[in-house]
This record gives structure tokens, C-alpha cells and sequence, in this order.
């Protein structure tokens, strides 16, 4: 048995969906065990954190994976076409297949969409008498999208027809961009020019249906509208959606052909296999609803559909509820556990690595060496003997004597909270929704950094992390800012010293001062001082966990105690904390530079004196105060 590798973008897109599909059947059909990998691409530039699902591809190692299927113009999607034969590249240690575009000596499966799209263009034209046909499509280097615009233009050359780029509407992938881009080009019913629009997905389709029947614009009668991937919900949308289907399912299968035949020899030479593309006439370009059986047999009842979206989402409400909850690990891993059952995981193991890892947007991450094991289980059976157990993922990404349900695919995903990776997952998923697992996946990520389970050890400890959380009681509270002053940081931090004492474990105490305070004071005004310390406040909180003590000592000073932060966790904070700084400086235009210095001490049995932990703080905060002043002279 082998072990196959599938790296998509998602699990929530039909488009994945039938990739997986194809893969699953290739798998069965050789008894192999199929691995679905949520990854992004090197340098994500979507969403403020998704470059982070990028870290999962460090888990295919040779030892981990015995080939992989790749979907490569999703994975590429952000980068030039210069470099994507270099992307692609950079797994061929093993077997390797591209699913979607040519990668010279790389097997690869490409559908055959330009002759597709002619035939829907000709369609339109000569079927339903359409003589201005406008295109929609990203702005993108895509091969796969340069084809398309080339079907349109040849298709044009092919009437005697000149291009006219006013006909080019530019819209990302997405329903709310189409509907953005069409508003922007026609306000008001009078400005369409256009009897139909060719869009390059069906969410783009979908949009542009939506924004024409708010200006009183019928589909198909006054203007025919198209998608591109062939979606379910071309289906049961109105009118249903004419569509051209890439055979996904199909693509994903043969990729597996291909990949199989590298597992028998290989030195074998790589290939090429173009699968044609279908289009679906259906009512939205002007044909009557689809007579076609096999069609039929995927319609489903939207009510019951939208019942049971009510009723998973309700369900997540009380999961993040409980994970909000201040709890002890094992209080955690008995609710982890006990929610992912009821959303049909049967099998899940998740590992964290020993210490969270930063990984910021343009490094390049480093799978450690060491995971624990937080909790395994599978079917009725509970890893009891897996837990706390030690792997190494670059190794033995599955901890040994672990094995998942027999004949199922498993999903393998990064757990993360904003720039840091916490460890991995790896589940068989249920009938929900994919998206549904994303969420709950993601919000155990925040409460793994939240530090209710790695810090609120016990009940005293939750008692302080319920006081950091009241601190609107005026005589311990700093009025500008809203974090304890100098009296309330000293009564509640020697308690946390107090007990870190009595239990013998060890901490942090950090001292902070403000860069340049006084000259922002004294050329911007007090006013704009108090605002450059108000916004130092909220980036320390961003940075900072909730168990952990922040007290403004006076003017520019600030004082921290952090419970069981050592050297490591510190200078990560640190990194972290420069790259909020430079965050906050970039996005809010303020006419002040946001900086602080900080000097950490650690406390341990022989030193549990605040007072005198806290001088030593300020004096290593005044070294790298210096240093930053001799770096930039």
C-alpha cells in the first residue's frame, strides 16, 4: 500500500471536491491510503494569515509520502509563470503528477477548455442570436485563464469581429467581485450593452445573475449568462446555470494512472493527458431546464439543506462557547474530542510541536523534529497510550501503533493562530459541510494560543487570568490606557510570582519603555502622545496572552509577568511584537512611529523578588535600547 499525497487549495469548492473524488477512486481502485493536504502556495498574498497552510508541505517528506498529486494552477495561482515549473519542482523527490497545467518532465493531466469555450461562444451566437458577447475573468497570469481570453478572441476573428477591450470585464474569482465589477461598469439598467456575458466560474456566473435582476434585467431573455466549472448548484439555481464541466473527477483519476505507473518503474518518462471539457446547456444561456437523468439524481432539497446549515452552525456557536471556557488540558482534549464526534470525525490524531513556531509571510518554515501527541483516537478506539507521545513529524508524521478507518481518506492541515504554527492535524472528515472542519480547526488554534490550555493550569491560575480580565476597577486601573497602574500591576503580579513560587515553576518579567515618546510629545503635542500610548497598549494585548500581567509603571514604562515564558517564547514574542508594530505604523497613517524596547528576566526558586526582577528587567530593556540607538547611528 502505498501512501498518496493530494494537495488542494480547500475542501469547501465543488472543484476540490471532484478532484478529491477521482483520487479517492484511483486509491481504491489500487488499495492505496490517500492523504487530502490543505496547502496554499509559497507567499499567499489572500487573507491576512492563509500563507500559513503553506507550513503542511513541509509534512511530505519521502518518509511521510510516496507520491503526490498536485493541483497545480490553484497552488501557483500567486505566482509568476516564470516560476511555476520551479514551484511544481520542489516535490519532485518523489513520484509526481500535475493536475491542470503542463510541467515540463512532470506527468501531467490538462483539460482540453478552449475548444469548450468556442462552442459555447458559437452556441450563443447561432442558437440564441447573441451579438454582444462579453467575457469576464481575473486579471491573471494563469495558462489556464490566457486560454480562455485567446477561445474568445479567436472565436471573434472567426465572425469578423474586432476586439473591443471595453467587452474585457476584469473580476476575481469570487461572487461579490463580479457583482462589484458589473456595478462599476453599468449603474443603472440603461448602461448593459451587452446580450450575454461568458464568465470563468460559476460564482462570477452567479454574481453577474444576482446584480442583473436588481436593475430588472430577466436571464436569459434580455441578457444569457454562463459559468465555467460546472458547480452542483448549477442545478438547483434559477434559472440553472449553463456551465462547462473540466471532468475534475476524471483529471484527478488519470493523475493517479500516471502517478501508478511511476510507482511500477521509475525511470519512466513523463506524459501528458488532455481531458475535453463539456458544456451543459441549461436555462441560463436560453436552453430548457436539463432533461439529463444523471443530472437529475444530484438535485437535493435546499430546505433541507438550509435546516441542516442551521443546525451545524448552531452547534459551532456552543463549540466556540465551551472553547472560550477557561480549561485544564485534559478538560480540553474531553471537549475536543467529544464535539469532533458529534461532527462525524471518527478518526483524528493532532500533534503539537514543543514550542509554538513563528512564521512570518516571507520565511521559510521549518518543520521541527518533536511533536506531542495532544490526542488520538479512531472509531470506538482511544490512544490512551499515544498520549503525550513524542514524534518526529519530518519522520513519522502518523505516531506509530496509530491507524485511521480502514479504506478512508484523511485530511492533513496546519493548526495555527495568526503568525504561529501550533502543530498539525489529520482527520477522516464526516458529511458536514468541509468548510464546517476549517472553522473548527481553526478555532482550536485559538485556543491553543489563547494559553488556556498550555498556561491556566489549574483553579488559582484562573482566578488571575479572571482579574487581567476585570481591570475596569478604578483603583487598580490606568485610566488612559485601561491596563493596570503601577499599584494594581505590583498587587496582582506578586501574586502570580507568589504562586509560581509555591508550585516551583518559572516565568518571565518584562520591562518596556516606549521609543521616542518625548519627541513625539514635543513636536506633535501631548494629545498625540497620549494616542501613540494608547496604540502601544492595544499591540502589546495583540501580542501578549491572556494570563499574563500588563501594568503601565508610569509615563512611557510598561511591566509584564508572564507565567512559564522562557528565553525562546520571549524572543518570539519579540518578533512578533516588531512585526504588529510595523503593522499598526503601515495601516493607521498616524504621524508617530510606533516602537518599543523590551528586557526580559527570568524567574525561578532562586529569584522570586519583584522588585528586584524588575530593575534587572529595565536595565537589560536600557541595553537593547542603546543597541537600537548605535544600529541606527
Amino acid at each position: 500500500m502505498k501512501k498518496v499525497a493530494l494537495l488542494v487549495q480547500d475542501l469547501d469548492s465543488d472543484y476540490f471536491t471532484f478532484m478529491v473524488d477521482g483520487a479517492k477512486r484511483y486509491c481504491q481502485k489500487y488499495g492505496h491510503q490517500l492523504f487530502v493536504f490543505i496547502i496554499r502556495g509559497k507567499n499567499w498574498s489572500h487573507g491576512s494569515f492563509d500563507y500559513q497552510f503553506y507550513a503542511a508541505c513541509k509534512l511530505l517528506t519521502k518518509k511521510n509520502i510516496d507520491g503526490i498529486l498536485l493541483a497545480t494552477n490553484t497552488y501557483c495561482q500567486n505566482a509568476p509563470e516564470s516560476k511555476r515549473v520551479e514551484l511544481v519542482k520542489e516535490f519532485s523527490y518523489v513520484p509526481l503528477v500535475s493536475i491542470g497545467a503542463h510541467i515540463p518532465d512532470v506527468f501531467s493531466v490538462i483539460s482540453d477548455n478552449k475548444a469548450a469555450f468556442k462552442e459555447l461562444l458559437r452556441h450563443l451566437a447561432d442558437v440564441h442570436g447573441k451579438k454582444n458577447i462579453v467575457l469576464m475573468l481575473p486579471l491573471s497570469t494563469s495558462v489556464d485563464i490566457i486560454l480562455r481570453r485567446q477561445a474568445y478572441e479567436e472565436f471573434l476573428q472567426e465572425r469578423g469581429i474586432a476586439l473591443d477591450e471595453s467587452k474585457i470585464i476584469y473580476a476575481d474569482y469570487t461572487y461579490e467581485d463580479s457583482r462589484e465589477s458589473l456595478s462599476h461598469l453599468c449603474p443603472k439598467k440603461e448602461d448593459v450593452y451587452f446580450d450575454a456575458i461568458v464568465t470563468c466560474s460559476d460564482d462570477l456566473a452567479f454574481g453577474c445573475i444576482a446584480y442583473l435582476r436588481e436593475l430588472g434585467i430577466s436571464v436569459p431573455e434580455e441578457v444569457a449568462v454562463t459559468g465555467f466549472d460546472n458547480q452542483k448548484r448549477c442545478l438547483y439555481s434559477n434559472p440553472e446555470l449553463t456551465s462547462i464541466d473540466q471532468q475534475i473527477s476524471l483529471q484527478a483519476f488519470q493523475a493517479g494512472e500516471f502517478l501508478e505507473k511511476q510507482f511500477k518503474n521509475p525511470a519512466s518518462q513523463a506524459e501528458i493527458c488532455s481531458v475535453p471539457s463539456i458544456v451543459f446547456y441549461r436555462e441560463s444561456c436560453g436552453c430548457s431546464k436539463s432533461q439529463n437523468l444523471e443530472e437529475m439524481k444530484n438535485k437535493f432539497d435546499t430546505e433541507e439543506l438550509i435546516l441542516h446549515r442551521k443546525e451545524v452552525i448552531a452547534h459551532f456557536h456552543f463549540f466556540l462557547q465551551e472553547m472560550q471556557a477557561s480549561l485544564s488540558l485534559t478538560e480540553f482534549k474531553l471537549l475536543l474530542i467529544r464535539n469532533l464526534r458529534d461532527y462525524g470525525i471518527h478518526s483524528c490524531v493532532i500533534c503539537l510541536y514543543d514550542d509554538p513556531i513563528y512564521y512570518g509571510k516571507n520565511d521559510d518554515f521549518e518543520l521541527p523534529d518533536s511533536a506531542k501527541v495532544l490526542i488520538a483516537f479512531s472509531g470506538h478506539n482511544y490512544y490512551e497510550n499515544l498520549e503525550s507521545a513524542v514524534t518526529n513529524p519530518r519522520k513519522q508524521m502518523i505516531p506509530e501503533g496509530f491507524s485511521f478507518e480502514e479504506g478512508k481518506s484523511v485530511v492533513v492541515s496546519s493548526l495555527f493562530n495568526t503568525s504561529f504554527q501550533y502543530g498539525y492535524v489529520a482527520y477522516t472528515p464526516g458529511v458536514i459541510e468541509p468548510r464546517m472542519y476549517e472553522l473548527i480547526f481553526s478555532a482550536t488554534g485559538i485556543a491553543l494560543a489563547s494559553n488556556r490550555l498550555l498556561s491556566l493550569k489549574d483553579k488559582e491560575t484562573k482566578k488571575l487570568a479572571d482579574a487581567n480580565q476585570n481591570l475596569k476597577a478604578a483603583s487598580v486601573t490606568d485610566s488612559l490606557t485601561g491596563v493596570f497602574n503601577r499599584g494594581g500591576f505590583m498587587k496582582y503580579a506578586e501574586r502570580i510570582i507568589k504562586n509560581a513560587r509555591e508550585k516551583k515553576e518559572s516565568g518571565a518579567v518584562i520591562y518596556g519603555d516606549m521609543d521616542h515618546l518625548k519627541k513625539i510629545n514635543d513636536e506633535l503635542g501631548h494629545d498625540m502622545g497620549d494616542a501613540a500610548i494608547v496604540a502601544e497598549v492595544s499591540v502589546l494585548k495583540k501580542v501578549f496572552r491572556d494570563s499574563d500581567i500588563i501594568g503601565r509603571m508610569g509615563g512611557d514604562e510598561f511591566a509584564i509577568v508572564a507565567p512559564n515564558l522562557n528565553e525562546s517564547g520571549f524572543l518570539q514574542l519579540c518578533a512578533r511584537l516588531e512585526s504588529e508594530s510595523e503593522s499598526y505604523n503601515k495601516s493607521s497613517n498616524a504621524p508617530f512611529t510606533l516602537s518599543i524596547s523590551l528586557g526580559m528576566v527570568s524567574f525561578a526558586s532562586e529569584n522570586y523578588d519583584l522588585a528586584t526582577l524588575l530593575k534587572k528587567a529595565d536595565e537589560r530593556q536600557y541595553e537593547q535600547k542603546r543597541a537600537h540607538h548605535k544600529a541606527r547611528s
